[in-house]
């Protein structure tokens, strides 16, 4: 709900650039905000990346809680799973939305077709560190000024690397405005 009720807030504003979303999983929130963009008669491009390859990729370090219990082999690979997408079902729910432009790729990679555009809005939700630290990164720059970027996975304890990357981002950048949201999530307004 909060998701969405932001995006709306940004589409109060007169000067509305691009809109992107770094991992869909399988689109629930890529189709809502789709429809709230189409109902608003949305004239830029909403970008889409995901890798659509294997599920969650491998964590590291920094994506590991110590201080939960340790995942076993089974229970890693099932969550690897769980988090598994399908381009070609990602695609057939997302067809009505003519601006939505979906990019099979590895996150920074992709971001190489973007480089000289602007947004209004970004959603991350990558879970692991390194694409979130490296999402926000690219992304914060080209941010207007009052656009927002949510990261989905602030303060989950499943993915703490989510949450260490955006506070290293935070210890480096000069915000507007920063909202940890209590059931995990954040709000960052340029």
């Amino acid at each position: 709900y909060s998701l969405l009720r932001i995006v709306k807030n940004i589409l109060n504003k007169s000067d509305i650039e691009n809109f992107v979303e770094c991992g869909c999983w399988k689109g629930h929130s890529t189709y809502c905000i789709g429809k709230i963009l189409n109902e608003s008669n949305f004239k830029k491009k909403f970008f889409v990346f995901d890798s659509f390859e294997g599920g969650l990729s491998n964590k590291n370090d920094k994506d590991i809680n110590k201080n939960r219990y340790n995942q076993n082999l089974k229970e890693i690979k099932n969550q690897k799973k769980y988090f598994f997408s399908n381009f070609n079902e990602i695609n057939e729910l997302l067809k009505e939305f003519k601006f939505i432009k979906i990019y099979k790729s590895w996150i920074p990679e992709g971001f190489e077709y973007i480089t000289d555009l602007k947004f209004s809005f970004v959603h991350i939700d990558v879970d692991l560190y390194q694409p979130t630290f490296d999402s926000i990164q690219f992304f914060y720059k080209r941010l207007t000024k009052g656009g927002a970027i949510v990261c989905d996975d602030y303060n989950s304890s499943d993915f703490p690397g989510a949450t260490l990357a955006i506070d290293e981002f935070l210890k480096k950048n000069k915000v507007s405005f920063f909202y940890d949201t209590p059931l995990g999530g954040c709000l960052i307004i340029k």
